[in-house]
């Protein structure tokens, strides 16, 4: 399916979903649900729970409603749209587990594939002036060193080194810290400290960046693995270097997604040309 066919297929799925929550789901009162979606005996999609977040009306009335025969009549519809648009996203509704709507300002409604809870209120305001900083870091490094395109790149977490010889120009040596991956499968974010596959000395190395963060009021931190987005994941590396005054973050690919490293105390390599 072309890109342009899937977004206009995508609008229309989101057009009636949206008309469908205002009428029969006290739209108005909230701002996201999260519809827990699996495979019946048949194959077929069917709605194994729904979370309601954001609530700004009457919590009661809101409960009363979801609670109620008009949700159940609609079940079935949310079902079948949310298996449509993992469909349309390339992904695997049996990975992702249901989907999440979420209301905008214009009371239209926006597509987050997996159960994506409501952002911690400081991430969701610092958000993008996070990712400001971290392009703003990341482009210094780029035009200092041509970090990271064109040249090689070698990683050793175990060591907390990374080391990049550019095809001309100055080497660069920087100290490296496992901060999370995320897996655009099952669109999950995992922070580096409970990582199974990361070596118990990487884990620790991880877990003090974030024992080290003064703000404890996001849940974001105490949560070992939660879905999210791929902007999600890298706004949480931002944090994560912000806090930690590092240099900039380094995004690798891997079998399983995507591999973000925080880099500190970055210098040119000695015997650089």
């Amino acid at each position: 399916m072309e890109a342009e066919e899937s977004r206009a297929l995508r609008g229309e799925i989101l057009d009636d979903i949206g008309a469908l929550l205002r009428d029969e789901l006290l739209a108005d009162a909230w701002g996201r649900i999260l519809v827990e979606v699996v495979r019946g005996p048949d194959g077929a999609p069917l709605v194994a729970g729904i979370d309601v977040e954001e609530v700004m009306g009457d919590e009661a009335l809101v409960d009363e409603v979801f609670g109620g025969d008009r949700a159940r009549a609609v079940v079935p519809v949310l079902a079948k749209a949310v298996e449509a648009l993992c469909a349309i996203d390339g992904v695997e509704l049996d990975d992702v587990r249901g989907g999440t709507f979420v209301r905008q300002p214009d009371d239209g409604f926006a597509w987050l594939a997996g159960l994506v809870h409501a952002p911690s209120a400081r991430l969701d305001r610092e958000r993008d002036d996070l990712l400001a900083r971290l392009r703003a870091k990341n482009d210094a490094l780029r035009a200092r060193f041509g970090f990271p395109s064109g040249g090689r790149v070698a990683t050793d977490l175990l060591s907390g080194t990374l080391d990049f010889v550019p095809p001309t120009g100055p080497s660069m040596k920087a100290r490296a810290s496992l901060i999370g991956t995320f897996a655009p499968a099952s669109r999950t974010w995992g922070w580096g400290a409970t990582n199974p596959h990361a070596p118990e000395a990487v884990c620790r190395t991880s877990a003090r960046l974030i024992d080290d963060v003064v703000d404890r009021d996001m849940w974001e931190l105490s949560t070992p693995v939660f879905a999210t987005d791929e902007t999600t994941a890298w706004a949480l590396a931002a944090f994560v270097c912000d806090r930690a005054a590092g240099d900039g973050v380094y995004c690798a690919s891997d079998d399983e997604g995507l591999v973000f490293v925080l880099l500190r105390d970055v210098v040119e390599a000695p015997g650089s040309p």
